[in-house]
């Protein structure tokens, strides 16, 4: 077989060698050239697979290296190079091959993020020991205190202690009610908002306490941040957003960044919204808590649309200090606490009076008390004539016109 020129590198230095390498007796091959002349045996040197035209490289026992350019003897020289080497080599060579590939990549590289990230994601964080995540959100308690502008709520303690009291029986129904608390914070710059921490831990804002002023609404946004705390949903989304970080950083070879993700967990957890999965699945969660604790869950749909007009400002629901807000406008939202609600009132027909903008005086024309506990209804009480008819056919109220 004839010699071929070759570059030689002692993998000691980076200079080049021009050198010619030929078989000689014995199963050696000669690497000859000014300052390098050496003999190695043929089965001690490595082919390194091809790589569409780029040089081949042989390795030597030593750690040196050849370059040399596509050479067809080389594959008798190394009859033991695998099937597979030489089957990836020719399909390197096929442009359909290559566009297939690509299309391969493309399609599994979003199976991977559609559904693979989530899933994975899922799965780390059922095996997240509590004691983890619970460290976890006290480090995001102290990022918004310290950060973010949190201080101690100006709320009075009374006011407090009602709604307090208020969680205690709203989780006090549920396995791990210890497992929960409530906090209390003033965040002018964020305004009303409610944020489930990981761990346990839901901090309420001033502004959304003076929001709430029925008790019940109150109690419908906090069951609702009790299905984020109890399907674990920060955490989860915390884990997917990271995963991105660490698949993009993968691809652009930049895989030193993907350790800020651990830095950035508070980030994610106030920047980025819950996904609409999560959102749905948390109202649901709110609605049977809700109803468990016979509190219909239309004070959902109602406290909804008081957060929906807050952040509406001008009309532009991006104004303000929304972007903190896990709860935007959602008109399917409302609906499906409005669908909830009428189901609870079939089962429960006794509360009606207790749901949302329930008026006794214009729906049965029963109106208040007075000192006595004798109904005191005159015109204005009815509130419309249509009700004050009503009444007076049923005998509830006197007719304004009679002497």
């Amino acid at each position: 077989m004839n010699a071929f020129k070759a570059h030689y590198f002692d993998g000691l230095t980076s200079r080049l060698h021009d050198v010619e390498v030929a078989p000689v007796a014995g199963g050696k091959v000669r690497i000859a050239g000014a300052m390098v002349d050496r003999e190695e045996p043929v089965s001690s040197l490595l082919l390194l697979p091809r790589v569409a035209r780029i040089a081949r490289i042989i390795e030597l026992a030593d750690g040196a290296r050849l370059m040399v350019n596509h050479d067809d003897r080389l594959d008798h020289w190394f009859p033991h190079e695998s099937r597979m080497q030489r089957l990836v080599d020719r399909l390197e060579r096929h442009a359909h091959a290559i566009a297939a590939s690509i299309v391969i990549c493309v399609l599994m590289g979003a199976v991977t993020f559609i559904w693979g990230v989530p899933w994975m994601s899922d799965r780390i964080a059922a095996q997240v020991p509590a004691s983890v995540e619970a460290s976890l959100g006290e480090g995001v308690l102290d990022q918004l205190d310290s950060y973010f502008g949190f201080v101690p709520s100006k709320i009075d303690s009374a006011r407090q202690d009602e709604l307090l009291g208020r969680f205690r029986e709203l989780t006090g129904a549920m396995p791990d009610a210890g497992h929960y608390r409530l906090l209390f914070r003033d965040a002018p710059g964020v305004g009303a908002n409610a944020l489930a921490l990981p761990g346990g831990t839901i901090v309420v804002t001033d502004a959304l306490v003076e929001l709430l002023d029925d008790g019940r609404e109150f109690d419908a946004v906090v069951a609702h941040e009790l299905g984020h705390q109890q399907e674990r949903h920060a955490l989860r989304q915390t884990l997917r957003s990271s995963f991105v970080l660490v698949i993009a950083a993968l691809f652009t070879g930049d895989v030193s960044s993907a350790s800020t993700v651990v830095i950035a967990v508070p980030t994610f957890l106030l920047q980025s919204h819950y996904s609409r999965q999560f959102e749905e699945a948390a109202d649901r969660f709110a609605f049977g808590l809700l109803a468990q604790d016979g509190t219909s869950p239309a004070w959902f749909a109602s406290a909804m649309r008081k957060l929906d007009t807050y952040y509406d400002i001008d009309g532009d629901e991006e104004s303000g200090t929304a972007y903190l807000s896990s709860h935007p406008s959602n008109v399917d939202r409302i609906a499906a606490a409005e669908a909830a609600g009428a189901a609870f009132l079939g089962e429960h027909p006794e509360l009606i009076r207790e749901t949302p903008g329930y008026d006794p005086c214009l729906e049965e024309g029963l109106c208040p008390e007075d000192d006595s506990g004798v109904m005191d209804c005159v015109e204005e009480d009815c509130l419309e004539a249509e009700a004050v008819d009503e009444a007076v056919e049923a005998g509830a109220c006197p007719d304004p016109e009679a002497d």
